[in-house]
């Protein structure tokens, strides 16, 4: 396999330090692109202003906005707040020059299972993205209850029917719920909006306890990451793929050993030699 490095991100989550710091480390590193979260901006000590500076003088893509949470099955007053969460998450990417902002699965207890009304849910988030010249890039997540699976996200973009609605394909999921690959290259490659790569190493624990502190790059772990990559770039994916990797041992080290492991880590993945 072979890919052009601007297709290759890296999540600003998976270390720690300013945002200066972070896309300093992203960059030197090699990577094109970057995940980034609302607390990069609002988190550190730094004022807005010039965390945003530092963004829009990067020569980093901003590839996409993390995260609106526990959309579709919601009650109606949380429904109406998660949408005001979006529309203002969409003001900062503004500002940023972001254009795709990622809704993931409701992984709550409580949750409204009737399917047309997540799919109405989803087209409303669709159509205020559409508004606003941008995209939602909607993340089944391993942990919930409901919407869990690869195959089950697909089949909610597929019903959404929306022109700026599209899939995000996370490793990390697919592997924790064991889910079969076969039928990920017949998605078409222009639904799916992101691609997050990473591995985990041969351990049996709770599931929320693996996603947040034992992800590991890709190649490092013992899941089936190259064959998963092989069946997205199948379907003629052209959108970025980002390393997606949180661990406790990466958020208590140096930004750019975190970065350049990274990096050497997507290259081993993707190529012998990138292109570009």
């Amino acid at each position: 396999m072979q890919l052009d490095r601007t297709r290759l991100s890296f999540n600003t989550g998976n270390m720690t330090g300013s945002i200066a710091g972070k896309l300093a480390a992203i960059h030197e590193a090699g990577f094109g692109g970057t995940t980034m979260w609302p607390a990069d901006f609002f988190v550190h000590f730094e004022d807005l202003d010039t965390n945003l500076e530092h963004v829009r003088a990067s020569p980093l893509a901003c590839t996409c906005y993390m995260m609106v949470r526990d959309l579709e099955g919601s009650p109606p007053a949380v429904k109406s707040r998660k949408l005001e969460l979006a529309r203002q998450m969409m003001d900062q990417m503004a500002l940023i020059g972001a254009t795709t902002l990622v809704q993931c699965s409701n992984i709550g207890n409580e949750v409204d299972r009737t399917w047309s009304h997540a799919v109405e849910d989803l087209r409303n988030l669709g159509e205020l993205a559409k508004s606003r010249g941008m995209r939602i890039a909607f993340e089944p997540m391993s942990q919930g209850q409901w919407i869990n699976t690869w195959q089950l996200g697909w089949e909610m973009v597929k019903n959404v029917d929306h022109p700026k609605v599209g899939l995000v394909l996370d490793a990390s999921h697919i592997f924790l719920t064991g889910a079969d690959l076969n039928g990920i290259d017949q998605i078409p490659g222009e639904k799916i909006f992101l691609c997050e790569v990473s591995d985990f190493p041969d351990a049996n624990l709770e599931r929320r306890e693996m996603l947040r502190n034992y992800r590991l790059f890709p190649l490092e772990g013992t899941r089936p990451i190259r064959p998963l990559v092989e069946r997205v770039m199948a379907t003629g994916y052209q959108g970025p793929f980002s390393a997606e990797v949180f661990s406790a041992r990466y958020r208590a080290a140096d930004p750019r050993f975190v970065a350049r492991r990274g990096f050497e880590a997507m290259q081993r993945l993707f190529a012998k030699e990138l292109v570009g």
